[in-house]
């Protein structure tokens, strides 16, 4: 993976990272979530006047991911509701790398070499070990945990693909967003209630606006990525964003950063050294 690339994809991590421990930071996920996408709302209209519109190509895509990412956040905002970030989240970014890695080799005719192989294996692995640890998965939340990782898997092979057929991956990107977080806002506001949802809304400005913006950029940088890299390098080199998250969790959520976890953190660095050399 070229030099460049590999950072901007790092650095997505870290963004990644820090807007999942804002929506698992506040006691309503839902509410904390519906800060974030309801403020992309006038970001992605704004762009979407300035930006050249996507190739009709891609419109397609737009369609099947906005239903997708719905799905998505709705799902991970139950489930970060009703568990530690640090348990259900590797479980969230160690998957789906091994999934869309068989897929990619099956139906997307991309190259992988065989350290690029070992190093998605390695990486998907290191992450999912770190789930073994810690609290016990509530199991109201296994069905909310599946739908997040198919989610991932699907979003993360769409979005590649469309982004690629856009020709314009920002512009894809902001009416991606626009469409979703319009219709999510709805459905959270309906669900929450309208006083419930504004109060939240209006104390934590700031915060909302923020992270939205930590989000889109984080978001932008992956679908710019794939259209420079395979997709299933960008996505687990992008799943790295778990020692992130460990940190923040340890530092700013009171979970414990145990021995097993150091040590998968350590396995998934190795497996992002291998995939900048893949």
């Amino acid at each position: 993976m070229d030099g460049f690339v590999f950072l901007v994809v790092l650095s997505s991590a870290l963004m990644h990272a820090t807007w999942n421990s804002t929506i698992k930071q506040g006691p309503n996920s839902f509410l904390e979530s519906l800060n974030i996408y309801i403020w992309k709302i006038p970001l992605t209209l704004t762009l979407i006047l300035i930006l050249p519109f996507p190739h009709e190509d891609s419109w397609p895509f737009i369609a099947v991911s906005v239903f997708i990412h719905i799905l998505y956040n709705y799902a991970l905002a139950y489930s970060y509701q009703h568990n530690d970030i640090t348990k259900v989240y590797p479980i969230f970014r160690g998957t789906p790398p091994l999934i869309i890695l068989v897929f990619s080799y099956l139906f997307l005719n991309e190259t992988i070499s065989f350290i690029g192989w070992i190093a998605v294996i390695i990486t998907s692995l290191g992450i999912l070990s770190i789930s073994f640890t810690g609290s016990i998965i509530q199991k109201k939340s296994i069905l909310s945990i599946s739908l997040v990782t198919l989610s991932i898997v699907t979003y993360s092979i769409i979005d590649g693909l469309g982004a690629r057929a856009s020709e314009q991956s920002f512009s894809y990107l902001a009416w991606l967003f626009f469409i979703k977080g319009s219709l999510y806002s709805i459905i959270i506001i309906s669900q929450q209630g309208y006083q419930t949802s504004f109060e939240h809304l209006n104390n934590n400005r700031i915060r909302g606006i923020v992270t939205s913006l930590i989000s889109f950029l984080s978001y932008s940088l992956i679908l710019w990525a794939v259209t420079k890299a395979p997709i299933v390098y960008v996505a687990a080199l992008r799943e790295t964003s778990i020692i992130f998250v460990g940190i923040i969790g340890w530092l700013f959520l009171s979970e414990k950063l145990s021995k097993i976890k150091i040590l998968s953190i350590i396995i998934i660095a190795l497996g992002a050294v291998l995939l900048r050399l893949s």
